[in-house]
C-alpha cells in the first residue's frame, strides 16, 4: 500500500477524517452520508476498510462498494476539479485561457457530470467537439484505456453526422442520430457508467 492509503479513521459529530500513510488527513461532512449520519455512535465505528485500503465501507449499515462508501480518491479528485473550475469562473469561462492541465481537468469533470447525468450526446451537445477531443486526450494522459476505448467509440458515433452536413448544429444531433446508432450509443454509455476503471484514482495519481 502506498501513501494514499486509510491509516486511521475517525468519526466526529460533524465529519468523517481519514489519516492517510503520508501523514495527510482527509474530511468530508458526516451528512453527505445519510445513512452514516442516522447511525448510532456504535454503529459509526463499525466501519471497514477496503480490501485496496483506500476506502471505508459500514457493511451495517449499507452493502459494501468495492471502491468504499468514503474513497480517498473521492476526496482528492473533487478538490483538483474544484480548482480547475474556479479558474475558468476567473477566467470568464474562457476555457482557452487555462493551462493545458486545467482544460484537460475541466473536460474530465465535464465527461463524468453529463455523461453520468443524460449520456455522451448531453456531454457532446453542451460543451462540443474540441472539449470532447480534450477529454479523450486527457484519458490517454492519465492511462485510463478502457474508458478512452469507451469514449473514442461514442465520438466516432457522431463524427460522420458532421461530415455528412457542415451546417449540421450540436443540437441537432439528438434528432438525427438513427435508431441504430443510438442504441449503440446508450450500449456505450452503460459501458461508462460501469467505470470499468478506477477514474478517480488515476485522475489523482496524474494531476495531483
Amino acid at each position: 500500500m502506498d501513501a494514499y492509503g486509510i491509516s486511521e479513521v475517525q468519526i466526529t459529530d460533524s465529519d468523517i477524517v481519514l489519516s492517510l500513510h503520508n501523514g495527510s488527513t482527509l474530511s468530508t461532512p458526516i451528512q453527505r452520508y445519510i445513512r452514516v449520519e442516522k447511525a448510532s455512535p456504535a454503529e459509526r465505528l463499525e466501519w471497514e476498510l477496503t480490501e485496496d485500503g483506500y476506502g471505508v465501507n459500514w457493511p451495517q449499515l449499507w452493502k459494501p462498494f468495492p471502491t468504499g462508501m468514503v474513497s480517498v480518491w473521492d476526496l482528492l479528485q473533487d478538490p483538483l476539479y474544484d480548482a480547475a473550475m474556479k479558474k475558468m469562473a476567473d477566467n470568464e469561462w474562457e476555457i482557452s485561457r487555462l493551462s493545458p492541465r486545467d482544460q484537460e481537468l475541466v473536460a474530465l469533470w465535464r465527461l463524468e457530470a453529463d455523461v453520468n447525468n443524460g449520456g455522451f450526446l448531453q456531454f457532446f451537445c453542451n460543451w462540443g467537439e474540441e472539449n470532447c477531443l480534450t477529454a479523450i486526450r486527457a484519458l490517454e494522459a492519465i492511462g485510463s484505456s478502457d474508458m478512452l476505448h469507451i469514449v473514442q467509440q461514442m465520438y466516432a458515433l457522431v463524427v460522420p453526422y458532421g461530415q455528412a452536413d457542415a451546417n449540421v448544429s450540436l443540437s441537432d444531433l439528438p434528432v438525427l442520430i438513427t435508431e441504430e446508432d443510438n442504441d449503440r450509443m446508450y450500449e456505450l454509455d452503460q459501458a461508462f457508467w460501469d467505470y470499468p476503471e478506477p477514474l478517480p484514482e488515476l485522475v489523482v495519481r496524474h494531476y495531483l
